[in-house]
């Protein structure tokens, strides 16, 4: 299994994440939606040690190139999730003023933002691995 394999196969199992975390947030049913979230958190819990295995950490896969891309998508990750919850946060803020009334945020909300940032991240490492595959190494 390549690296920027397992990246793909590691967003996809986070966006499951994401989605169950997102039914929790918007379901009746808490209980469900933790159900489903547990579920979730094992399967990747276990995909990643399953890929722990699989790789070789031994010798892991280091490259200057590769590192500079993971280095971006987490910069990027970052700053679009900083953005988004500077947004919600002036938008909500602007919401209770105009009803007079508080809103509150749920606390399953936090881990929905933590695993979209990780998919955020991971899909930006693949098209920037994917955008730089292109090019010829000088070196």
């Amino acid at each position: 299994m390549t690296f920027n394999r397992y990246m793909f196969l590691r967003m996809i199992v986070e966006f499951a994440g994401v989605i169950c975390c997102a039914v929790q947030l918007f379901s009746g049913t808490n209980l469900v939606g933790l159900i489903i979230t547990g579920i979730i958190a094992l399967l990747w819990a276990g995909g990643e040690i399953w890929v722990a295995t699989i790789l070789n950490r031994q010798s892991p896969r280091r490259d200057e190139l590769s590192d500079e891309h993971q280095k971006q998508a987490t910069e990027f990750a970052f700053m679009t999730m900083l953005t988004l919850l500077v947004a919600l946060g002036f938008l909500l803020m602007a919401l209770s003023l105009v009803w007079h009334t508080a809103i509150g945020f749920p606390p399953i909300g936090l881990p929905a933002i933590a695993m979209t940032a990780l998919v955020i991240s991971d899909a930006r490492y693949l098209w920037l691995e994917h955008s730089g595959s292109g090019a010829i190494d000088e070196d």
